[in-house]
């Protein structure tokens, strides 16, 4: 046993047992989570209190690797008042309830298929940090994509059902209703 293991399982037992046991999540699966990080060296002392510190987003993150919807409900309900707040200073914009929800919608996709998503969690970063800094980088990613995306038609646009009008002898496309039953009802 490593000497980072003593410390996080008594910090586990101590402090986030019945939240561990709430999400399904066991000691071993979050000294796994750790393990991946650096399989064959230690951490330093500091390291160790670090990650024995942030035990209660260690349980949280493994919980939501291990598929646990309840999970995924407790991070979003921690952390995107965070995210707004944070994607508001850094770059004020009135789609920034939009990019953080396209965000949550993302890295539970790349957490679902076993891409890097929360499995590159390392608790001796914070996670609301570390949550920004991808939130940001999709959003700079984004801004970067977005004159080559204009010459590419819209996904919503491909969506639309059209309806095609002879118009002297030139066919003209035009947009009738959503082919989603759901959303042309709300509209």
């Amino acid at each position: 046993m490593k000497r980072w293991e003593t410390p996080l399982r008594r910090a586990f037992f101590s402090d986030a047992g019945r939240f561990a046991a709430s999400m399904g999540v066991s000691i071993d699966a979050c000294v796994a989570h750790v393990r991946a990080l650096q399989p064959t060296a230690g951490f330093s002392v500091f390291e160790a209190d670090t990650i024995r510190a942030s035990v209660l987003d260690l349980v949280l993150v493994v919980g939501c690797t291990r598929h646990a919807p309840q999970a995924w409900s407790e991070l979003r309900l921690q952390h995107t008042w965070r995210l707004r707040e944070a994607l508001n200073t850094w770059s004020p914009s009135r789609d920034g309830g939009l990019q953080i929800e396209r965000f949550w919608s993302d890295l539970q996709a790349a957490t679902d298929r076993g891409e890097l998503g929360l499995h590159g969690w390392d608790p001796r970063r914070p996670l609301s940090r570390w949550l920004a800094d991808l939130l940001f980088g999709q959003v700079q990613h984004a801004r970067a994509c977005v004159p080559a995306c204009r010459t590419a038609p819209a996904r919503a646009l491909d969506t639309l059902d059209t309806l095609d009008t002879l118009d002297t002898l030139d066919i003209v496309e035009e947009a009738r209703t959503l082919r989603f039953p759901l959303i042309a009802a709300v509209q």
